[in-house]
């Protein structure tokens, strides 16, 4: 079954998302099912309560012009992603919502929460990219995608290649039922387990993941990489250049301590710098 109502985020303030970003949720739509939505947001800057502070600077007028400009900017990416679905032969829709400056997640949050799965590039260009992914793989309740913003993704059919990070934790589970449908039209399926990472993560912590695939008609290889020193995420980033898989199957971790969030070393590393599209779960 393929993904039916998928989900793509574009920012527009103070950075734009790139061209190439666009075009590349388009192709990795279209690998995933179609049903493609570009949801833009145009930002709202409130205006100054400061007589004095706003008489000085002209923040009034200031924040007049960031708005158009984030408008411009919402035109453009919607132009960007029809070219580029016309060019793909993809039907897609469009929709725009305006939000308050610094609430723009929140925003997407909302949209994602009644999507199948939510595309959302991160990288260089938009450093507010990696914070509104993090907030809408625990706040959304839903998949994402993301995906490295500064290489273009081709067009294909599938996710030929698709690797699974598995520890045996109900977050990897989650990503896996989430994935399911993209296992089952893949050409190869690796299971990589990252030994010596967590208490459960053992040899064997992979077998039974290995006989529920074949289930659904999905036979699947295991990977495993000793620690030798090395960080979870130098590991996963080192096994993706080796293996070069088309996705990146994955849980999402992080849990709260008093005043900060912490999270997992693998899903702190992939949402600094996705090695290639990856879908994880919560």
């Amino acid at each position: 079954m393929p993904y039916r109502d998928i989900l793509l985020a574009a920012l527009t303030y103070p950075d734009v998302t790139p061209d190439r970003a666009l075009r590349s949720g388009v192709a990795l739509a279209k690998r995933l099912g179609g049903g493609l939505t570009l949801l833009t947001v145009r930002v709202d800057i409130p205006a100054m309560t400061n007589v004095l502070a706003n008489t000085l600077v002209q923040m009034d007028e200031v924040a007049v012009q960031a708005e158009a400009r984030s408008a411009r900017a919402a035109l453009l990416e919607a132009a960007c992603v029809r070219i580029a679905a016309e060019d793909a032969d993809e039907a897609i829709r469009t929709d725009s919502v305006l939000a308050r400056l610094f609430e723009e997640s929140d925003a997407i949050c909302q949209a994602a929460r009644t999507r199948d799965i939510t595309l959302l590039p991160i990288g260089p260009a938009v450093p507010a990219s990696r914070g509104l992914a993090e907030a809408t793989l625990f706040g959304s309740g839903r998949p994402i995608l993301v995906y490295p913003e500064d290489r273009e993704v081709g067009a294909a059919e599938d996710f030929d290649h698709v690797a699974v990070a598995w520890d045996g934790s109900a977050r990897a589970s989650r990503a896996v039922a989430d994935a399911l449908p993209l296992l089952r039209r893949a050409t190869t399926v690796r299971i990589f387990t990252a030994l010596g990472d967590k208490p459960q993560a053992v040899k064997s912590v992979a077998e039974d993941l290995v006989r529920h695939l074949a289930t659904h008609g999905v036979a699947a290889i295991l990977d495993h990489c000793e620690a030798q020193g090395q960080s979870i995420g130098h590991r996963l980033e080192r096994y993706v250049a080796t293996t070069r898989p088309d996705l990146l199957v994955m849980g999402g971790f992080g849990h709260s301590r008093i005043r900060e969030f912490v999270l997992g070393g693998a899903t702190q590393a992939v949402l600094e710098a996705p090695p290639c599209p990856v879908l994880m779960s919560h």
